[in-house]
C-alpha cells in the first residue's frame, strides 16, 4: 500500500529584488545599508549592480513586503516576489 501525503506551508519565503535604483542611488544604499549591517561601499555596490537584484532572498513575506516599501520610499522600484525553487539567485 503506497500512501501520499500533502505538505501544507504558511509560511512561503520571498525574494526581494531591485528593478531600479532610481533617481537617489545613494539614499537606496543607505536604506539598503540600514537593513542589512553592509558598509556603505558594499551597499552602493550591490544597488548599483545590473538590474534586476537580489536583495534579500527566502525571507519572511513580512519582512519582504517592509523591506520593499522602505526602498520605494528612497525611490527605488522595488519587486517582492514568493521565492521559486530552482530560479537562479
Amino acid at each position: 500500500m503506497t500512501t501520499y501525503l500533502t505538505l501544507v506551508c504558511d509560511d512561503i519565503p520571498y525574494d526581494v529584488f531591485l528593478l531600479d535604483v532610481g533617481p537617489s542611488p545613494l539614499e537606496v544604499a543607505k536604506r539598503f545599508r540600514t537593513m542589512t549591517s553592509v558598509g556603505l561601499w558594499r551597499a552602493k555596490q550591490t544597488v548599483t549592480g545590473a538590474p534586476p537584484v537580489l536583495l534579500f532572498a527566502g525571507i519572511e513575506e513580512d519582512a519582504a513586503r517592509r523591506h520593499a516599501e522602505d526602498l520605494r520610499a528612497a525611490g527605488a522600484s522595488v519587486t517582492a516576489e514568493p521565492w521559486t525553487p530552482g530560479r537562479p539567485a
